[in-house]
C-alpha cells in the first residue's frame, strides 16, 4: 500500500503509536472472541448476517491496521522529510 506523500508527511509518531495501539486492541478482541466455544460462535454469527461475521471483520481490520503501520514506516521521524 502506497500512501499519498502529502498524507505521509503529516503522519506523526503519535499517529503511528495510535495505529499500533489499534492493531493491539484488535488482536485482543480476536483473542477474546476465540475464547467463546466454536459452536456458540457459529450460533452468534447466525444472528448477524450483514457483510460478514465478527471473526471475519476482526481479521480484515487487523490486516488493514498492519498495512497502514507498514505504509507509514519512517513517518514522523526527522529522516522521513
Amino acid at each position: 500500500m502506497k500512501l499519498d506523500q502529502q498524507l505521509l508527511d503529516r503522519i506523526t509518531l503519535n499517529d503511528r503509536d495510535a495505529l499500533r495501539e489499534v492493531a493491539h486492541l484488535l488482536r485482543e478482541a480476536d483473542r477474546a472472541w476465540n475464547r467463546i466455544e466454536r459452536g456458540k460462535q457459529t450460533e452468534l454469527n447466525a444472528m448477524h448476517h450483514d457483510d460478514g461475521s465478527l471473526a471475519y471483520c476482526l481479521r480484515w481490520a487487523q490486516q488493514a491496521a498492519d498495512e497502514l503501520i507498514a505504509a507509514t514506516q519512517g513517518a514522523g521521524s526527522q529522516t522521513s522529510r
